[in-house]
């Protein structure tokens, strides 16, 4: 199994993530965010766990500029959580999984704003927080058949982070959310080739405080990989999100803009074994393209990860 498959599921590991991303002003999504980590889940996005109690560690760093002058940077430590039980659920292995962050941000800004209707605005913003984020709590059915393997996961939003009023650090987007998404795996074992994908929508709920409806989200990964026999795996993926309605609400200050982003990039994993134990090792770079209405970047990951 993968490190970001590991991650993902909540299996024991130790990880170091990094993502570099040149930002701009996002006029779509409440904030320009999503909530969603793109890329995460590459690759085998559909394998689903065999059963047992995992936990696992992220640590993610961001550090970001932009020529509207925009900085950034962000550091989190993610603790997640998973059990997996040993009985059958509609045919399907099932599992339950916890995110738990804790994140740093300290942000500063200086731009102006012209909405489609009205005045430019400007705005000088700067803050600095440190408290626990928006946690995360997904529900994953998971079948198996060869070398196939596919899953459904529900993931629900928790509005557990803090947002200073009228300044830009924030360590969440105070909107409950849920993310439905399918992925599939197709892993040869005697060829060790790898094609992934995995498809989601995601639903946000009203911001209470700003009065702020973000719109639906829809994203896609996909990730073809070649799997060699001595541990090491290499290949390529990339991700690709649309904002699929409009914003709306009394908060909404900008219209009905949607956001867009396209990315693509090389993935590289070894596993090592040392007698029972193995230790994931794996990297990953994807460059944004085609970026509409919201913040745009290159994200890179490292980490290395070891089951309990």
């Amino acid at each position: 199994m993968t490190t970001w498959t590991t991650i993902r599921t909540g299996c024991g590991a130790i990880c170091l993530a990094g993502s570099l991303s040149m930002g701009e002003t996002a006029r779509a999504t409440e904030f320009g965010l999503s909530g969603y980590i793109f890329g995460l889940i590459l690759p085998m996005a559909g394998y689903t766990p065999p059963p047992g109690v995992c936990a696992g560690n992220l640590f993610p760093a961001t550090g970001a500029t932009s020529s509207v002058r925009i900085t950034q940077n962000f550091v989190a430590d993610i603790a997640i959580a998973g059990w997996f039980p040993d009985f059958k659920l509609f045919g399907a292995d099932p599992g339950f999984a916890v995110t738990v962050p804790f994140a740093s941000d300290r942000s500063t800004a200086n731009f102006t704003v012209a909405g489609p209707t009205g005045p430019a605005q400007r705005f000088n913003l700067a803050g600095e927080i440190a408290s626990i984020a928006d946690t995360e709590y997904s529900v994953i059915l998971g079948w198996h058949a060869g070398e196939q393997h596919w899953n459904v996961t529900l993931t629900g939003f928790a509005p557990t982070g803090n947002i200073l009023p009228n300044q830009l650090a924030l360590t969440g987007l105070n909107r409950p959310a849920l993310d439905l998404k399918g992925a599939y795996t197709y892993l040869g074992l005697q060829t060790g080739i790898e094609v992934t994908g995995a498809l989601g929508l995601k639903l946000n709920a009203l911001d209470t405080a700003t009065n702020y409806q973000s719109g639906a989200e829809l994203h896609f990964e996909w990730a073809l990989n070649q799997h060699f026999p001595f541990g090491l795996a290499a290949g390529v993926g990339g991700y690709f999100y649309q904002q699929v309605t409009n914003d709306h609400g009394s908060g909404d200050k900008f219209g009905a803009f949607r956001g867009r982003v396209a990315a693509v990039g090389p993935l590289l994993s070894y596993a090592l074994k040392a007698g029972a134990q193995e230790v994931d090792f794996s990297a990953r770079w994807f460059h944004e393209f085609a970026v509409q209405n919201r913040v745009r970047g290159d994200l890179i990951y490292a980490s290395f990860s070891f089951p309990l």
